[in-house]
């Protein structure tokens, strides 16, 4: 297989792409105000005397309307377009936001939360199908790690800044702010061009039926829940699991370690964008899937010594770095293997994977917790190689064997 010549000057170019930038800083802005929230809505609700019933049905309410509608998304894109898909989606997710300082009854918190959640939905959805449309010929992986940079800015800087507004300003400035990002968003989606999805054409693989669609995006999105369950253990027990050693101390160290692990992210997606297109999408799979493997054990080992909560920052970046740059390989992994009529498919598939794991990386491995968090950490880590090392295989024997840099425009994503 030969692959696309890079492009000099690749971040540059795609900074003068029409429509690039607006959709860069529409993906910050809706993530920025999905932050804000994510860590807060469920503090406030326990700080209110709700219950922590209530609390996690927050974010379980907004991540389960959040897939449905990654389900709906792609044919919504192709009635009314991006444009219109993204700015519906900027307004579902923010506007609501400002009622939850104004009502704070369960089901109105609830509503709001399923609300904002379809708004997440096609943001999510729609925001990587665009900038797929809008790269250009050979830099659809630097396109894609773009995407990446805007996500893990957004939750660097918000996640901490909500709660921090929560703590100085109360839940009032936190929630309108919210719904600052979503007019801001509008204002955004405004300077998007007119992108349609292109329509099937007889030698699509839309045309094959959905067996063939599925057989296509399974390796990619196997090999992204792999990924992601662990990531969503982490995220959920790195804190008690480090409180378990010193007392008091896991919630500070975990917070610095996510946020590093974010960075990680960051750099991993870039990177990967980088290799992608100069040898092709899939060169870092394996070593993506090594370092996660690894950054989990780590976390494992240092429990097993007891060691110094700091000391937990090096593995948790690791898994941050091999995270990152298997996202990144997912997500070129999914839109290399369909025609542009179906990148809005693609990008729900690798959206559904990410959120399906993570959420199921609270709940199962919750479960194994029940076992200690070292064997909840080796069990992550193995989850990585047993699932992600026979997807990583899969992917590769079903990956098309045409590639998307060289070919016509109209043919190929990327190209």
């Amino acid at each position: 297989m030969t692959h696309g010549v890079t492009t000099p000057g690749g971040f540059a170019q795609l900074a003068r792409t029409r429509g690039v930038p607006a959709a860069f800083i529409l993906v910050l802005l809706a993530f920025g105000g999905f932050s804000l929230l994510l860590p807060v809505v469920p503090l406030a609700v326990l700080r209110g005397g709700g219950s922590d019933l209530v609390a996690g049905a927050t974010t379980g309410v907004f991540m389960t309307v959040t897939v449905l509608v990654q389900l709906l998304t792609p044919r919504i894109t192709a009635a009314i377009g991006y444009r219109w898909v993204l700015a519906s989606g900027s307004a579902l997710l923010g506007l609501p936001s400002g009622l939850l300082a104004l009502f704070d009854a369960p089901v109105a918190v609830l509503a709001v939360s399923g609300v904002r959640g379809a708004g997440f939905g096609m943001m999510t959805v729609a925001g990587s199908a665009l900038v797929a449309e809008l790269a250009p010929p050979g830099m659809l992986g630097r396109a894609t790690s773009l995407i990446g940079l805007a996500v893990g800015i957004s939750e660097a800087i918000f996640l901490p800044v909500g709660l921090w507004l929560l703590e100085v300003f109360g839940l009032a400035t936190v929630a309108w702010s919210a719904t600052a990002f979503g007019v801001l968003g509008l204002l955004a989606a405004a300077r998007l061009p007119d992108v349609h999805p292109a329509p099937a054409r007889p030698s699509d693989p839309s045309a094959l039926g959905r067996r063939a669609m599925i057989v296509l995006l399974a390796g990619p999105f196997l090999v992204m829940v792999a990924v992601s369950l662990p990531y969503g253990a982490a995220a959920s027990f790195l804190s008690p699991a480090l409180d378990s050693i010193v007392s008091g101390s896991g919630a500070v160290v975990a917070g610095v370690g996510l946020g590093l692990l974010g960075v990680g992210v960051i750099v991993g997606r870039t990177f990967a964008g980088l290799v992608s297109d100069r040898r092709g999408p899939g060169a870092l799979v394996w070593p993506g899937l090594a370092f996660s493997a690894l950054g989990m054990a780590g976390i494992a080992g240092l429990l097993t010594l007891s060691a110094n909560p700091w000391w937990f920052i090096a593995p948790t970046v690791v898994f941050g770095l091999g995270f990152g740059a298997v996202q990144n390989e997912a997500l070129v992994g999914s839109f290399e293997r369909m025609p542009r009529s179906r990148l809005g498919t693609a990008s729900a598939s690798w959206n559904i994977s990410f959120d399906a794991g993570t959420g199921l990386g609270s709940v199962v491995m919750g479960a194994v917790a029940g076992f200690g968090y070292v064997v909840l950490f080796m069990v992550a880590a193995g989850i990585v190689l047993v699932v992600g090392g026979p997807a990583a295989v899969g992917a590769r024997r079903t990956r098309p064997a045409r590639d998307l840099t060289v070919l016509h425009r109209d043919d190929k994503v990327g190209s």
